[in-house]
């Protein structure tokens, strides 16, 4: 009776029905973000399964849609591999649509895909990868850098030779990242009055690093920067020990370090050693909070890069939300030189010029075993730099910014 009244009434009256308007702005019917992490080579620890629950826990606190449309996450295992990655996203984007892109492990990969990103118009977060090429030769007006960089990773090296140790010995992986890390510690060194002795770019995998270590030695490092990631890292630092390099006194730095590191080869073969973080799950109440709820379903405490992930999704459904409209250039509009602070980065900011999301940066101290008191608690803070400090200055950026 309701539909037939509804139906002489718009004949009569033209009836006009407005779909909701914020629905009517959104350009594709689902909102699909496209994960590309490694869920099962070297780094599926540090990113893989915990970047993907955080995500969903990103997506789950949007009640699952933005601006009335389904939000669909798509998981690829990408490998580490460049020309997988870029395959597989351009399969999909042609396919099913993608709105978003996130995490990229590997920095080579995510140099691939930034091309593919700016050439297709795709929101990218790059939250695993740390080369600086993302926010300089390969800086793209869809792609954002998001997690970290090796400028923040070199913190401590600028600590340690501000307070003494002068003399320094690289190990690098031979690969974008790797020689990334090297000239962010280099200029980091040289800037605070050190010297760096010599350096070995070392083929990637290893799984032996005596060589390189005892070179360090002969060298007279007081300290030997290890910028390798993962099991190469894990293996390195082992060896260190075994060589009796920490009891001599050489202070033993590593590029970057991950829960799932310490916990791999047990705290006390990395006790005393200090790196930056980007995010620490027992930092304070809110990280714990967001800890809980990732336990919930992972039987493992999350590490940085995880929580990265949920921050990228969130901020960018959050600018999408509140402009109406899934549009790319309208949200990257909106995003550039925005402030923010959540659950995982501090006084951040989306720098406009390169997009680089500067933030405040960890110093922490592995604790010895005898120290942990709580599964996981390994870190102690020891300070915190100013993500103006932390990251290199906007002027220094070659990033051409020409869109």
């Amino acid at each position: 009776m309701y539909r037939k009244w509804l139906a002489a009434t718009c004949l009569s009256l033209s009836c006009v029905f407005v779909a909701d308007p914020a629905a009517a702005q959104m350009k594709k019917s689902s909102f699909n973000i496209l994960m590309l992490t490694d869920l099962s080579s070297v780094y599926s620890e540090t990113s893989g399964p915990g970047d993907v629950e955080f995500v969903k826990m990103a997506v789950s606190d949007f009640g699952g849609k933005i601006n009335g449309v389904p939000i669909n996450v798509i998981v690829v295992d990408n490998k580490l591999d460049p020309a997988l990655s870029v395959n597989k996203a351009r399969e999909i984007i042609d396919t099913q649509g993608v709105s978003l892109m996130t995490d990229v492990s590997s920095s080579a990969a995510a140099i691939a895909i930034a091309k593919l990103a700016n050439e297709r118009h795709i929101l990218t977060t790059f939250v695993s990868p740390g080369t600086t090429a993302l926010t300089n030769e390969a800086c793209s007006k869809y792609t954002w850098h998001y997690g970290y960089d090796t400028t923040a990773m070199s913190a401590p090296a600028t600590k340690l030779t501000q307070e003494g140790t002068k003399k320094w010995y690289f190990i690098a992986a031979d690969f974008a990242f790797g020689k990334s890390l090297l000239d962010s510690f280099t200029k980091a060194v040289k800037a605070n009055g050190g010297q760096v002795l010599g350096y070995d770019l070392v083929p990637f995998p290893s799984d032996d690093f005596s060589s390189y270590l005892l070179k360090a030695q002969a060298a007279g490092a007081q300290a030997i920067g290890i910028l390798e990631s993962g099991q190469d890292l894990r293996n390195a630092v082992k060896q260190a020990n075994e060589f009796g390099l920490v009891d001599a006194g050489i202070k033993i730095v590593p590029g970057q370090i991950n829960l799932s590191d310490v916990k791999a080869i047990g705290p006390d073969a990395w006790k005393g050693v200090t790196a930056a973080l980007i995010w620490y799950w027992n930092m304070d109440d809110e990280s714990r909070k967001y800890t809980a709820r990732f336990t919930k379903d992972l039987k493992f405490y999350p590490g940085d890069i995880h929580a990265g992930n949920y921050s990228a999704v969130y901020q960018v459904l959050k600018t999408v939300q509140e402009i109406g409209t899934d549009d790319p250039d309208k949200v990257t509009e909106a995003m550039e030189g925005k402030h923010f602070t959540d659950m995982f980065a501090r006084n951040a900011v989306m720098r406009k010029r390169d997009h680089l999301v500067v933030k405040d940066t960890l110093i922490g101290q592995v604790k010895p075993s005898s120290e942990i008191k709580q599964e996981s608690d390994f870190f102690k803070i020891i300070g915190t730099v100013p993500g103006d400090q932390a990251y290199y200055p906007e002027s220094e950026s070659t990033c051409k910014h020409d869109w």
